[in-house]
């Protein structure tokens, strides 16, 4: 079998799979072929408590309940090979834990400090099942999240806004906390979309400039996005969110090409090796 790249996480890392958006799952694909695999395990909805409860079924089992309790005379696994361990595991969790309460969704901050410490354990720790030291562990934060397009789609729905990109903040320096305290890379979706929307220089239009529909909107940055806009628009009503979030949460395409790139440069920084031009590539048949 191939090296493997795991990508763990939820709804924004299944979606990570749709090339209609540029999945940055996708892009990874594309960018370790005939080098290594990479597996989408996202799943829609999921936090951090769901992503332990279905850990097992997630990651391979390197030893058996015999093996960690009294080991076997002579041999140190029950089958002469171990199952296949990731070469590189991205975790990508925190969009739903920073939901707001009363929702079901919701983890406290400091039980999420504690939930990301056992998802990195599993295979870390040498009495965990789980136990890969050679599987590099990479966390990704939660990205920055647009509130006026979180607004909006509530207030259409009739519903309060569920999500505050102040909230969600918290949970990304607490993915960042994390994994300095245990001596991992991370990837700052949170803060790059950040820097990018106060860095836009793109003024508002004065009213005798806005644009009669939503098409220049539509053509320009998100046609999700635009579903909840009124019929006259200034520039970036969304606050330049909308260049990277199809609804306030999720990343369109401009986000998941963020990522995808955010994702190379810190492979590239923490694991030279693990570029393709240093992985042997499967060779040409001609």
């Amino acid at each position: 079998m191939y090296d493997t790249l795991l990508a763990f996480g939820d709804s924004i890392t299944q979606f990570g799979s749709n090339p209609g958006i540029s999945g940055f799952v996708t892009h990874l694909s594309g960018y370790y072929s005939r080098r290594m695999d990479v597996l989408n395990r996202g799943f829609s909805g999921y936090n951090t408590r769901d992503a332990l409860r279905i850990a097992d079924r997630v990651f391979p089992k390197t030893r058996t309940p015999h093996q960690l309790v009294a080991g076997w005379p002579w041999h140190d696994f029950t089958f002469p090979e171990t199952p296949k361990v990731p070469k590189l595991c991205l975790v990508f969790f925190g969009a739903n834990d920073a939901r707001l309460a009363p929702y079901s969704q919701h983890v406290p901050l400091e039980e999420f400090y504690g939930n990301l410490r056992q998802l990195a354990s599993l295979l870390r720790d040498p009495s965990s099942k789980h136990y890969s030291p050679e599987t590099r562990i990479m966390f990704i934060t939660p990205p920055a999240i647009g509130d006026r397009m979180i607004e909006a789609i509530a207030r259409r729905n009739g519903h309060q806004p569920d999500r505050k990109n102040a909230v969600t903040k918290l949970y990304a320096d607490a993915v960042k906390e994390v994994a300095a305290e245990m001596d991992m890379p991370v990837v700052d979706i949170w803060s790059a979309i950040e820097d990018l929307v106060h860095d836009s220089t793109t003024p508002d239009l004065p009213d005798d400039k806005l644009q009669d529909d939503k098409v220049g909107f539509v053509e320009n940055h998100d046609a999700e996005a635009a579903r909840y806009l009124p019929e006259k628009i200034k520039v970036s009503p969304f606050e330049g969110y909308e260049k990277y979030l199809s609804d306030g949460l999720h990343l369109n395409s401009g986000g998941n090409e963020l990522l995808f790139k955010l994702i190379v440069s810190k492979i590239k920084e923490a694991w030279p090796e693990l570029d393709p031009a240093a992985v042997a590539e499967e060779p040409y048949a001609f």
